[in-house]
């Protein structure tokens, strides 16, 4: 075999580069996406953006797609702003033109979208969507690259059990979307742990601001633990009233309520706080010195990593498809195995949900202002 000589391979660097240039002279393919950037929910809708964007960069760095960059196009719709979740996703879809969409923040959103998206045929990648959503109706355009939250409640669960925790309460804004789904999981696996629901009550408020009525009914029916059903951006408020009224036991949560947003705010009130939170995998700590750099923060919340997965989907199945969307896209990302940030193996089930291995949540809390782990005996 002939050796390859120095020129030679100078030459081929040249040409992989020039291959790898955007061309001035091409179109974009558009991505939408959608995500609370005010309003309820807003500081984890942004965190979700800012990964969108540094994934999107980041293709359009290598070339973006067969010499066509990816352009970005955001909306912003909030659980408290429901009523703009269709004319935002009308306007991604026919007037800009969207190949494909990345959204919701939370649950609640994306069921006012999918309908619309299903009929367009515009496939969207969802970061943070509860399985709830497939419940009723199966969206052939819908993929979620989030995490099985019945996963985490095992977690949770399993940890309730080895601390001898025997009954529990939960608390939760509203009877809907993730906090429904959360309850619901709770209820149905409980048993397995041995472990009695003894009340469940939804205050019917998205931000409620006062806990103390629903904390005093809940403390009535004798608890050894209360899981809370909330978000960082409200947990602080509930751990604040659960100190002031003098309530002692522990309080349980998804990693919607553990994240740095709510470690910034209230971190002596998190001590008495156990969440279930998806791991970190090999590659996170180099996405998170990117985001920094990017964004003069680091990622707060656990979505900011699943949304920039969510995007590098999008891309890679535009990628297969030579920039075909439709049918086509949705197919070709049904079949895709993407090494993904949020976790190594990225792929889809057979109703568009990332596979969650069973070992990908551990349990944390807060001790002296940072998150340790808790072991599950």
């Amino acid at each position: 075999m002939r050796k390859s000589t120095p020129l030679f391979i100078a030459f081929l660097f040249l040409l992989t580069a020039c291959a790898q240039k955007i061309d001035e002279g091409a179109e974009p393919m558009k991505i939408g996406g959608i995500f609370a950037l005010s309003g309820l929910g807003a500081s984890q809708g942004q965190q979700e953006l800012n990964a969108a964007i540094l994934a999107v960069e980041e293709v359009n760095a290598k070339g973006g797609i067969d010499g066509h960059p990816l352009k970005f196009i955001p909306e912003d719709v909030s659980l408290d702003k429901l009523n703009k979740a269709a004319s935002a996703a009308h306007k991604l879809i026919d007037v800009d033109q969207v190949v494909a969409m990345v959204g919701t923040t939370w649950d609640e959103p994306a069921q006012a979208i999918l309908p619309i998206i299903e009929d367009a045929k515009v496939p969207m990648v969802g970061p943070n969507q509860t399985r709830m959503l497939e419940g009723e109706k199966s969206y052939e355009y819908f993929f979620n690259v989030w995490y099985d939250n019945a996963v985490g409640i095992r977690e949770l669960l399993s940890f309730a059990k080895s601390q001898d925790i025997k009954n529990l309460a939960i608390i939760r804004p509203i009877p809907a979307g993730f906090y429904q789904y959360v309850s619901d999981r709770t209820a149905e696996i409980a048993p397995e742990f041995g472990i009695k629901i003894v009340s469940d009550i939804a205050i019917n408020d998205p931000a409620p601001s006062d806990y103390r009525t629903p904390l005093s009914k809940t403390m009535q029916k004798k608890p050894d633990a209360i899981v809370m059903v909330l978000n960082g951006g409200t947990a602080c408020t509930f751990l604040k009233q659960v100190r002031e009224m003098g309530i002692g036991i522990p309080v349980l949560s998804t990693e919607a309520a553990g994240d740095a947003y709510a470690l910034t705010t209230c971190p002596d009130l998190m001590e008495n706080l156990y969440v279930s939170y998806p791991k970190e995998s090999e590659q996170y700590a180099g996405f998170a010195k990117r985001y920094e750099a990017r964004f003069g923060t680091p990622p707060q919340t656990p979505s900011t990593v699943t949304a920039y997965d969510a995007v590098r989907v999008v891309a890679e199945g535009l990628k297969k498809t030579g920039g075909q969307g439709g049918s086509v896209l949705r197919d070709v990302i049904s079949r895709l195995t993407l090494d993904g940030v949020s976790q190594p193996n990225i792929s889809f089930d057979d109703i568009g949900y990332a596979y969650t291995p069973p070992d990908v949540y551990e349990m944390r809390t807060v001790r002296s202002g940072a998150f340790i782990l808790k072991e599950v005996k």
